[in-house]
């Protein structure tokens, strides 16, 4: 995942799917194809995402990537 920041509002993210079983990769897809529609726009620090696009798992990688790049950036 990649996100980019402007004055801590999200301007841009890209999510890689990496899973192998066909399945979880089309969660993957349909995941990283609609966050960005859901964040873009909004402050870092008030994106928690629950349910996207259908999957009620990937969201929680996506928070945790997140918490890595906020304890990042503040270092």
């Amino acid at each position: 995942m990649s996100i980019t920041l402007d004055d801590d509002a999200i301007t841009a993210v890209e999510v890689t799917p990496h899973a192998t079983d066909e399945t979880s990769l089309a969660l993957q897809r349909r995941f990283a194809e609609a966050v960005p529609a859901v964040v873009v726009g909004r402050d870092i620090d008030d994106v928690d995402l629950d349910h996207v696009a259908g999957n009620s798992h990937t969201p929680d990688g996506f928070n945790d990537a997140l918490e890595k790049i906020k304890a990042e950036a503040s270092q």
